[in-house]
């Protein structure tokens, strides 16, 4: 079965999938992308983990500037941002959230770094969740940019 996406506004999308055609908001879009790779992974004998998967979904914020980095932190949780960078265990994502953070908040998530433990993987996902969302919201409305080392502007 073939499937298609088709970018209808900044957050609806329209996948075809067969001769069936579903509107869906970035986020389900993005969740369909991570089952379709499970399931061709499981169909060549191969592991898969949907929490992985939510993990690099996250890490897209690394691509952010310093700018519109403070500007979705401070619309962020600061326990889902904690969560996200227990899992991630990426030195590039933590030293750059704690440069963009604030300095008070900087030292809290830095305890909370060494003390908290990995919440279940049920309790990830949703954090990790309510991160993506909210960056595909800022990004819809225009107030933070992912820039690339192709992006070009006219």
């Amino acid at each position: 079965m073939k499937v298609g996406i088709k970018k209808l506004q900044e957050n609806e999308w329209l996948v075809h999938i067969g001769c069936g055609a579903v509107k869906m908001d970035r986020f389900s879009v993005a969740l369909l992308n991570i089952t379709l790779e499970h399931l061709l992974a499981l169909e060549h004998g191969a592991e898969h983990s949907t929490l992985k998967s939510y993990i690099k979904l996250g890490l897209r914020i690394k691509q952010l500037k310093a700018l519109d980095m403070q500007k979705l932190l401070r619309a962020l949780d600061s326990k889902d941002i904690l969560i996200m960078m227990l899992l991630a265990s990426d030195e590039v994502l933590n030293d750059f959230v704690m440069a963009n953070i604030g300095g008070i908040l900087a030292k809290q998530i830095e305890q909370d770094l060494v003390t908290a433990a990995i919440p279940s993987e049920a309790a990830a996902k949703e954090a990790i969740r309510r991160i993506v969302e909210k960056t595909f919201e800022l990004e819809a409305s225009g107030q933070i940019e992912f820039s690339s080392d192709n992006t070009r502007y006219i």
